[in-house]
């Protein structure tokens, strides 16, 4: 090999590595990258603005039906759970297993799916939310207040990435709600009407062409912008991103493929 060819290709391996080591650029309002064992922060930007979740409020939502351990209850979706606005794949009168509802909600970011969780759980809305803030103070997420379990805007409905990084990594502590959130898709059954069946395909693009990713949920409105948080697991080593206000549903993903690849990178360097 030439001295042109050694050079050409020291320069391009050094190349890459930089660019791995270099802070991306991101246009999310607010960024919490740690590492998702230990909890360390690698890299934070307005880690304590406070931000609309939008449907990452579903993490929260996710953990407290869990912790309710009643994944076999049958809910009956109410005539007001099942007026959640926007578009949704369960309806007032459905009945279905409280554990199939949880998926259906986490993986296509169903909003009635939330909403009949809640009353099934905490008997309304309300009930449910002065749990998801009780929680959220017992996780150490002190800068958030929820409203509502779906995550749709309000005033009143916030988070920082620092403390949603905190759920996140709360959650993904349990092995039910890893192996939803890490899944590509899965089929949810309805009790009643019986027989009907629901694919549901992973909102989150990760899953299906970032290596090693673990989940774990989109989050958009109007409000909120695009959100994202998403986990990837290589070796023993785990990152986790927390993504608040990027300008669009599509540059939260190449954005936190770029704050997940720096993460690895500041591991690899440790």
């Amino acid at each position: 090999m030439t001295l042109v060819c050694i050079f050409a290709c020291l320069t391009a391996f050094l190349g890459v590595t930089e660019a791995k080591n270099t802070i991306p650029r991101v246009t999310a309002d607010a960024v919490m990258l740690i590492d998702n064992n230990t909890g360390k922060v690698l890299y934070e930007k307005n880690p304590d603005k406070r931000e609309y979740p939008a449907s990452l409020t579903k993490i929260m939502t996710a953990v407290m039906v869990l912790e309710d351990n009643n994944n076999d209850r049958e809910v009956t979706i109410s005539h007001t759970a099942g007026n959640t606005p926007y578009g949704s794949y369960a309806y007032t009168g459905q009945v279905v297993r409280q554990f199939d509802l949880l998926t259906q909600m986490m993986l296509i970011s169903d909003n009635v799916a939330a909403a009949a969780l809640a009353e099934a759980v905490g008997g309304s809305e309300r009930n449910f939310a002065e749990m998801m803030n009780k929680k959220a103070l017992s996780i150490g997420a002190m800068n958030t207040h929820f409203v509502n379990p779906h995550g749709l805007s309000d005033l009143n409905h916030y988070t920082t990435a620092r403390d949603m990084a905190k759920i996140a990594r709360y959650a993904m502590h349990k092995d039910l709600f890893r192996r939803i959130v890490s899944s590509q898709s899965l089929y949810v059954n309805s009790i009643y009407p019986e027989g009907e069946q629901l694919f549901c395909e992973n909102t989150n693009e990760l899953v299906y062409d970032y290596e090693g990713c673990t989940g774990i949920k989109t989050g958009w409105t109007r409000a909120a912008g695009g959100c994202l948080a998403a986990a990837a697991k290589r070796q023993d080593r785990e990152v986790l991103v927390i993504l608040l206000h990027s300008d669009s549903m599509e540059s939260r993903f190449s954005e936190a493929v770029s704050m997940l690849d720096y993460g690895f990178a500041v591991l690899d360097k440790k």
